[in-house]
């Protein structure tokens, strides 16, 4: 079987790596490759937002190190009964923050609240997302090891205020994808760190961006 290599397509860190600094959170943390961050994360979202007036059309699990594994915070971008459109990011591990909601100026995001489906916190199934990690595991090419998920996104297609943005808009569209490190030799045998982004199809299955 042919050797596979991604070395064009991501980004590689030769040698030696460099030290990347974030804020120090004590407490309580979740992996990035398991159930649980994201689990806590729903129930978050669940306890501070009221889903009875709105809909939620983007939601962006994140870590601040790319190469740290852990789910640190959530975003969500959703919409009220009178279409109004707001960004609001909580810590999940440690103290668990909950910030204020924020307004989206809507020249580049202009949900409209009937057309949008949103993403159902009350059927959303964490287990999936750690299977679909586990799925990208096994493509990693074999001389390489998986280092962590850097973040997990669900996003819905909304129209822009400005018509000039909406050429890629399809109401309702949902996309699913991860970003996913691993390390890997290159071909002359220096070691090397590889980031490829993972695309989940609508029936749960994973696959490379290359």
């Amino acid at each position: 079987m042919r050797k596979m290599h991604i070395f064009p397509l991501i980004s590689l860190l030769m040698t030696t790596l460099v030290a990347m600094t974030s804020c120090h959170i004590s407490g309580t943390s979740y992996d990035a490759d398991s159930e649980k961050g994201y689990a806590e994360a729903i129930k978050l979202i669940q306890k501070n937002v009221d889903l009875t007036d709105c809909k939620i059309y983007y939601m962006e699990f994140e870590t601040s190190q790319p190469q740290g594994n852990k789910v640190e915070t959530v975003t969500i971008k959703y919409v009220n009964t009178n279409d109004k459109a707001y960004s609001q990011k909580m810590l999940v591990m440690g103290a668990q923050v909950v910030r204020d909601p924020e307004p989206i100026a809507p020249t580049f995001e202009s949900p409209v609240y009937k057309d949008v489906k949103g993403i159902d916190l009350a059927t959303f199934d964490s287990k999936k997302i750690a299977d679909q990690i586990a799925q990208a595991k096994k493509l990693i090419p074999k001389d390489g090891k998986y280092m962590s998920v850097y973040n997990y996104k669900i996003e819905e297609s909304v129209p822009a205020g400005n018509e000039d943005f909406n050429s890629d808009y399809v109401k309702g569209k949902q996309s699913t994808s991860f970003q996913l490190f691993f390390s890997q030799k290159t071909p002359d045998g220096k070691p090397a760190i590889a980031e490829v982004r993972v695309i989940v199809d609508d029936n749960g299955k994973v696959k490379f961006d290359i």
